[in-house]
This record gives structure tokens, sequence and C-alpha cells, in this order.
């Protein structure tokens, strides 16, 4: 009887040590992953017209709390004109739609119980937007840069719920236009930084 206690308590003894182990490499990829891979849902504004759509990004962990990022979006919306219902030959809506392609640093705080991350972010890049009404569109291409941030929830090692939110600078049609960007979405953290 004596002789199973004392093996029993040897083998407690040794499987304490692996599972800290285990639970620390677990711990480690959840605070130090190589790549976070974001996407989800983003809201962002054009000329007045609220636009709903897409939004995916990439995050390269460099070092512990900076990193190069990538982000592209997609948002679309129309907007119902009053003034079509009046007076038949004016168009009854505007539709719009713009896509952002953006690369830049990316600063990261990693809270030490592995259950919130916090970052922020300021990215250059290039945007592009279609407005059109009853068949007549403008199109433009311009610089663009983003600067924001957000927080992730680590629903577990792999997984995270993100919510961000952004200022994205255009410069279309030769003027300077401020959007707000909200975005909702899910982070995938893949590897682990060495």
């Amino acid at each position: 009887m004596l002789r199973n206690f004392f093996l029993a308590l040897a083998v407690a003894a040794l499987t304490i040590p692996a599972s800290a182990q285990v639970k620390d490499q677990i711990q480690k990829q959840i605070n130090d992953p190589r790549l976070d891979i974001f996407g989800g849902y983003s809201h962002v504004g054009n000329y007045g017209i609220g636009l709903n759509g897409w939004i995916a990004s990439a995050n390269w962990h460099l070092y512990r709390y900076i990193g190069l990022e990538g982000d592209i979006s997609g948002g679309y919306g129309n907007q119902s004109l009053e003034a079509g219902q009046i007076l038949p030959n004016l168009p009854g809506s505007i539709g719009s739609r713009m896509h952002n392609f953006n690369f830049g640093p990316n600063g990261t705080w990693r809270a030490p119980s592995g259950k919130y991350n916090a970052f922020g972010h300021l990215l250059f890049g290039f945007s592009h937007t279609n407005v059109n009404s009853a068949g007549n569109g403008l199109g433009d291409t311009a610089f663009s840069w983003v600067l924001g941030g957000g927080g992730d929830y680590n629903l577990n090692r792999v997984w995270a719920a993100r919510a961000q939110i952004d200022l994205l600078h255009t410069k279309f049609f030769d003027a300077g236009q401020n959007h707000g960007r909200i975005s909702l979405g899910l982070v995938y953290h893949f590897g682990e930084r060495d």
C-alpha cells in the first residue's frame, strides 16, 4: 500500500513539470505568435454614404512588440435622394464603393494573462473609389494612410475576437477626406516567434 502511494507521488511529481511546460508553451504561443491574420466586417463613410464591407489584414511580428502589417478592405453602399422622387429626370440614388490597400508598422501589447491584446498601427498605401448615379460615375485612385488601433480578446490559443477603430485619410479628386472606419472580426494566431 505504501509502495503504491510513493509510486503515485512519483508519477504526479513527474507530470506536474510536463504539464507546466505544455502550459508555458501554449501561453508563449498566445503571447508571442509569429503571425496574426484578421478578417471581418468593416463600416466606413465615403462622401456621406455609409459603406458596409469587409477587411483583412496580416501582422508579421518581427519582435515581441513590433510588427509589419498589411491591410486591405472594401466597402459598398447606396444613398437615396429625395429629389429623384420629386423631379423625374434627376437620379434617385447615389452608389459608392471604396477599396483600400495599406502597409506599415504595428505595435502590439499582450497582457501577461494571455487574455487580451491591444495594438496600434500607422499604415500607408493607396485607395480607390467609385461614385455613380444614373449610370454616370466618377472614379479616382489616391494616396491614403490609416491611423488606428484596437483590442483582441483571446478565445483560446489560436483564435481571438477583435474590435478595431481607424481614421482612414484619402486624397480623392485632389481633396483630402477623413473617413472613420470600424471593424469587427476574428484573428487567427499562427506559429510562434523564436
